[in-house]
This record gives structure tokens, sequence and C-alpha cells, in this order.
């Protein structure tokens, strides 16, 4: 169950009176196409760019970051499922703002892990109701670039696969054999599979 802020549940009660304005905060934890260096970019789905503590979804801690705004972005909807299918999210962004061109094509995005924060705005101070609160943390599963047509406006695409359940999907090629268990500090387990698997064992009967 997720835990919600006091101020943020205040909020929520008194939105139908006072109103609340949405926003969603993007995070990339990408690299340097040069050297591979670790390297970080933030987008909001607000209009000028903002400074704010969030909480790390890496490590727990608050950690203050920069945020850009104007970039058209659209993260639609983020999947709250109870099931262990791996979810994804498309974060869509304009194709000619400079920061957005930045984070494509100047840095390396393969596999770059990502952390989604979401909060919401009093329309009446223009404050953020409390602290964004982690919502999604997931890794870039590709990053298309549509070529747009002559008078329209072309878009990036970012695909963002849920963290946790991938692993959970993922293979180890390691354990598929016993010559790849053997690899492993000699492990024996797997020697004998290929016969084991073709005895007939008598469960709860006498054997002939």
């Amino acid at each position: 169950m997720r835990a919600i802020d006091g101020n943020f549940y205040n909020a929520l009660i008194s939105a139908r009176e006072t109103g609340i304005i949405p926003r969603t905060f993007v995070w990339f934890i990408a690299k340097t196409i040069a050297s591979g260096a670790p390297v970080t970019l933030g987008l909001w789905t607000g209009d000028d760019d903002i400074n704010v503590s969030v909480t790390s979804g890496t490590t727990g801690l608050p950690e203050a970051r920069t945020y850009y705004g104007a970039m058209n972005l659209d993260t639609g909807d983020t999947p709250r499922v109870s099931d262990m299918t791996a979810q994804t999210i498309s974060l869509e962004m304009s194709q000619i703002a400079d920061i957005a061109q930045q984070l494509v094509r100047g840095y390396d995005l393969r596999l770059a892990k990502v952390e989604i924060h979401e909060m919401t705005i009093n329309p009446s101070t223009g404050a953020l109701s409390a602290t964004p609160s982690i919502a999604f943390l997931g890794q870039v599963d590709g990053a298309p670039i549509d070529t747009p047509s002559i008078g329209q406006d072309g878009k990036i695409t970012v695909n963002v696969i849920s963290d946790a359940i991938s692993m959970l999907n993922r293979t180890n090629p390691q354990k598929s054999s016993y010559e790849g268990q053997k690899r492993r500090s000699n492990d024996q387990f797997g020697k004998y599979s290929s016969t084991v698997k073709n005895w007939s064992i008598p469960w709860g009967q006498k054997s002939k």
C-alpha cells in the first residue's frame, strides 16, 4: 500500500473547491557517448524549468534536482497493477526542443534508468502540494525519432519498461546446461540432468 503525504492528501480532499493541476517529473540516468560517464537529465510536464527536491528512487534519500519544462512532455497514464506483467510507459516529447535533442542524440540512452515522480500543483499559489512521490522505476527500451512531414511537428517517443518486473523475465544462459554450470566454479548440479529426466519414479506405489 502506498503512503500518501498529509499535504497531498489535504490537496486531494479540497480539490473540488480549489482545483489541482497534476504534474509528472521524469529523471533519466544515462551515459555520455564519448566516455560512458553517467549523466542525468530531468524533464517535467510544466512550462518552466524548476528546481525541486524529490526522493531518489535509487537511494531513497532526498535529492535536489533540476527539471526542464516546455517539452510538450506526455507521459500517459502510469500503470498500477497487482500482477507480475512487465508494464511499459511511452514518454513523448517535442523533437524541436533543445533539451530533448540533447537527451536522445547527445547521450547514450540504451538501458538508461528512469525515475518518474508525480505531484499536483495548487492553481491558486502555483506551489507543489507536497514533495513529488515516486510512481515508476524503469529503464529505456527504445527511443525512436519520428521525422515529420512538411508543416508538421515531429516527436520523440522513449519507451520505458518496468525495472523490477523486467528483471524477473530475464533468462540466465549460464544456468541452461551442465557445460554452462561447470564454468561457474565447477558446479556439478546439472551433470546428470539428461539421464534423470528419463527416469520413471513410482511415487506412491510399489516399484516393479
